[in-house]
């Protein structure tokens, strides 16, 4: 972010911080620019639950988090999983403990309905944390701009939800290439917005949408990949 002036390298309380803010019926969007932000990121919030004791479901679109698995493997680093149920979406790599799996509807409303039963049988009355991945994929597919209304309304209509913190991982470098950009709609209904950029050797962490003072007032932080895998 031109302007703002480089404040010191993150520390694992800084990420544990910024993870700790997302409550219950909270939606924190993570809007991916970098190279291995994704991998970063998943592995981190992947650790930070089962550190927590916090069940995890991740909504795997198309085969996003199953080829996040495969990047862990060439990364040579392996995230804890017995706590990580995997609800699939269309996509046939069935890597993880998949709980379920649902055929791609291009109706959004039939996914949603689907999607929002599936999630009710795997985790019932259980408090959890809800990784979304892949859906920039979602949004590719939707015919046009109604679709994306649809799913962003649901988003909203999801906030408040007393069991579940969700974490929308999403690749901002594949949206860009929409001939419309949902990503203003999806970051109104969010309670929090981080970026994720390289910088150098580094990762970028930019805090867009309420974040408030987390991190002693700072708009953005650094991070070597190195201390994340080294941290858990």
């Amino acid at each position: 972010m031109a302007g703002v002036e480089l404040k010191g390298v993150a520390s694992r309380e800084d990420v544990v911080n910024l993870f700790g803010s997302v409550r219950l019926g909270d939606f924190m969007l993570i809007e991916n620019y970098s190279t291995v932000g994704s991998e970063l990121t998943l592995y981190a919030l992947l650790n930070y639950a089962y550190e927590r004791g916090l069940p995890v479901l991740v909504e795997d679109i198309f085969d996003a988090f199953a080829g996040y698995l495969r990047h862990f493997d060439v990364m040579n680093i392996g995230p804890p999983l017995e706590h990580v149920g995997v609800l699939k979406i269309g996509g046939v790599d069935e890597l993880g403990h998949v709980v379920d799996k649902i055929q791609f509807e291009a109706d959004p409303t039939l996914y949603l309905q689907k999607k929002e039963r599936a999630i009710e049988k795997a985790m019932g009355d259980e408090r959890y944390v809800y990784i979304v991945t892949g859906f920039e994929r979602l949004l590719g597919f939707q015919r046009d701009v109604k679709g994306v209304y649809v799913i962003v309304n649901h988003l909203g209509e999801t906030l408040g939800n007393g069991r579940r913190m969700t974490f929308n991982l999403i690749e901002g470098n594949v949206i860009k290439g929409f001939s419309t950009n949902p990503l203003p709609l999806l970051e109104g209904v969010a309670t929090s917005v981080v970026e994720l950029h390289d910088h150098g050797d580094m990762l970028r962490l930019r805090f867009r949408k309420s974040i408030l003072t987390l991190l002693e007032g700072r708009k953005e932080v650094f991070l070597h990949p190195f201390d994340v895998v080294g941290w858990w």
